[in-house]
């Protein structure tokens, strides 16, 4: 009996030290993003390989191993303007509630004309997770990241990302 509970109480604890932010997962069940999308550690690890293999087209490409290292699970998703109304209370609402949760603000910035919130929970020396909360008049963007990513890696992958975003509706369209 007391090794069932013992077990019961681990699974319980590590759920709960090491989930995605809960306030996240609420918000997308209750409203459809407009694209969604998973990667885990091994989604991860096989873009790094192939980014590798293409160094030669994308040299300014960030070193995508290095922001991946430390990386469980990534959950991207997508609210755009013709579902939503970008300044809707209910996006405010959502980084107060991943800020209830234990996330700290750590840095805003703003990129190519999205506002960027960059959220923590953990220590500086530990962090669990981080939210992204992206920004823009055309869409708000939300990553909900389990582990820990080399910041400065983030910020050039962001940057890499804005400037080659000219084909990104017929991504979006490649995944409805």
């Amino acid at each position: 009996m007391r090794k069932a509970t013992l077990i019961f109480t681990l699974v319980i604890f590590s759920t709960l030290a090491f989930g995605q932010s809960k306030s996240v997962e609420e918000f997308r069940n209750e409203n459809k993003p407009k694209l969604k999308l998973f990667f885990y550690k091994s989604t991860l690890k096989m873009f790094a390989k192939l980014q590798v293999q293409m160094a030669g087209e994308l040299e300014e490409l960030p070193d995508f191993s290095s922001v991946v290292k430390n990386i469980e699970k990534v959950k991207y998703f997508v609210f755009d303007k013709e579902n939503y109304v970008m300044d809707d209370p209910m996006f405010s609402k959502l980084e107060t509630d991943i800020l209830a949760e234990g996330y700290e603000s750590m840095m805003s910035a703003r990129m190519s004309g999205a506002n960027m919130n960059f959220m923590m929970k953990g220590t500086p020396e530990k962090p669990k997770g981080f939210v992204v909360v992206m920004r823009s008049e055309d869409s708000v963007s939300l990553i909900d990241i389990e582990g820990y990513p080399d910041i400065k890696q983030i910020m050039k992958l962001s940057e890499f990302m804005s400037k080659n975003t000219s084909g990104l509706e017929s991504i979006l369209d490649a995944f409805n």
